[in-house]
């Protein structure tokens, strides 16, 4: 009696593992293919130059595509009228203050980069960070020629008028320096930072964001390889599991065939469907796809929940290996030097505002604002003043020394910073170009910004993996799939127990 209620309790969950498997199999396939993509967000060119037509999408689409496609805007100082802005799916310039635009000819290739930063120097120079090196414009952004790191992803450079140095970063992770009067291109040997700088906490929405983005568990390149394994698994789980379900299904179909399939290939076709789909993907991809699964939840409601996320906070004794900063392996993602101090150096993490004084020898984190633990996405010096574009947080700048003075009314996340002709900043965020203060003046709708002719792919990878590409109120059915995902995880680990291998 004791066995038989074992073994019916056994055989539902076997079926209810199926059939939620069944059901659940080709959306958890979309969100596996589309979250791949999208881990890759700023390395894969195809996904923002190349697209499709705006009128075969939502309208909420095109406008966020319209909205984000440029993420740089630099007014040159010696012109007002001149103007150049740019992302990742191109570059383009302007001469009579954006009523025409023209996209920026990079000289010997064909296609377009994709860009970084642009920041202008003396003399109508436009320094040019892109995902095959650094170009330079010598005629405000008309055409450009490259000049060093070819095939290198720079992801941020500063450029000092006065010493004519530029500084950067290659794959946010390592520090250089090149000389333009010398033509010599030096490494900074960053020395590890100590734990006493770093915060003593983050958000709970900080982590959720970090965790579910592939850069939450180890350093970056790990767990980015970790979200993409996940992807994959996501993919390949329901793949294997439908075979393992159909395969038999057909051969006792075919059973009465003359030509039929051979017992031997029959059990070994089995036996590796289930050491694929559960001893060995499903086992390594557990732990991330619950964690994935729960992230995506919560980030489908951060809207309501970011207030609440916001409070909760995480103590380092509950951190992941990498908020440690053992290394700035893929932490940097903006950076500035000091006119004054050519050894002086600050660079963006998402733990804050680090500067060294001796060129990476010792680090120090900056207080900005008490002493919370800010994501410094953009960080722009225009002469004395330095510029902060925070992601969750708020937007800063500080005229020499410190304080850091909150800027409002300029956007969430701000991509880029610049001084229109009354040495005002202006920032450049989806919300368009906005200057701070109490004016909150929208510059927007005094110059139309450039872009491609087509919604470029991310916007339709990004819109299929939200749901936003569907219906508006779509993320109530991610939800569900979600916790389908993590009840196929928990009941295959329990039949992984029970069957371990065959």
């Amino acid at each position: 009696m004791i066995f038989n209620r074992f073994y019916t309790a056994r055989w539902t969950l076997h079926r209810l593992h199926k059939w939620v498997g069944l059901i659940a199999a080709l959306w958890l396939i979309v969100l596996g293919v589309t979250g791949l993509m999208l881990d890759h967000r700023d390395t894969w060119r195809w996904l923002w130059q190349s697209g499709v037509s705006g009128s075969w999408v939502k309208n909420d689409v095109v406008k966020k595509s319209k909205e984000g496609q440029i993420r740089l805007f630099q007014i040159n100082p010696n012109n007002n009228q001149q103007y150049i802005a740019g992302g990742l799916s191109g570059l383009w310039w302007t001469g009579n203050a954006g009523k025409d635009w023209l996209k920026t000819r990079f000289i010997g290739i064909q296609h377009s980069l994709m860009i970084s930063a642009v920041l202008f120097s003396s003399n109508n120079r436009v320094w040019i960070a892109t995902d095959n090196g650094i170009w330079l414009s010598l005629n405000s952004g008309v055409s450009a020629r490259q000049i060093i790191l070819a095939n290198q992803w720079v992801s941020a450079i500063a450029v000092n008028k006065h010493t004519q140095v530029i500084t950067g970063v290659i794959d946010r992770t390592k520090i250089f320096k090149y000389s333009v009067k010398t033509k010599q291109l030096s490494f900074i040997d960053s020395k590890k930072i100590e734990t006493e700088s770093l915060p003593d906490e983050i958000s709970l929405s900080r982590f959720i964001r970090d965790i579910h983005y592939g850069r939450g568990v180890f350093y970056i390149p790990i767990s980015l390889l970790w979200n993409d394994i996940s992807a994959i698994a996501m993919v390949v789980l329901p793949l294997t599991g439908f075979l393992f379900y159909w395969l038999p299904k057909r051969w006792r179909r075919n059973i009465h065939k003359k030509k039929k399939t051979s017992h031997k290939t029959k059990k070994q076709s089995i036996r590796w469907l289930f050491r694929f789909h559960g001893p060995t993907l499903g086992l390594i991809s557990a732990i991330p796809l619950i964690y994935l699964s729960l992230s995506g939840v919560l980030l489908d409601h951060s809207k309501e929940l970011r207030g609440w996320m916001k409070l909760i906070k995480v103590t380092q004794s509950w951190q992941t290996p990498v908020y440690n900063l053992d290394s700035w392996n893929g932490e940097i993602f903006s950076i500035v030097d000091d006119a004054k101090q050519p050894k002086k150096i600050s660079i963006g993490t998402r733990l804050g505002l680090f500067t060294t004084t001796n060129d990476g020898q010792t680090w120090k984190r900056e207080k900005l604002v008490a002493n919370k633990a800010l994501f410094v996405w953009t960080l722009r010096r225009h002469n004395d003043a330095v510029f902060i574009g925070g992601m969750g947080g708020p937007n800063l700048m500080k005229l020499g020394k410190p304080p850091w003075n909150v800027v409002k009314g300029v956007g969430h996340m701000p991509s880029d910073i610049t001084l229109d002709t009354k040495s005002n900043g202006v920032w450049k965020s989806h919300h368009g170009l906005m200057t701070g203060g109490s004016t909150k003046k929208n510059l927007l709708q005094q110059v139309l910004l450039p872009g491609t002719q087509y919604v470029p792919w991310f916007y339709i990878v990004d819109g299929l993996h939200s749901g936003a590409l569907i219906h508006s109120q779509w993320k109530w059915m991610n939800d569900l799939f979600a916790i389908m995902a993590i009840f196929l995880v928990i009941t295959g680990l329990v039949r992984w127990w029970r069957k371990k291998w065959i």
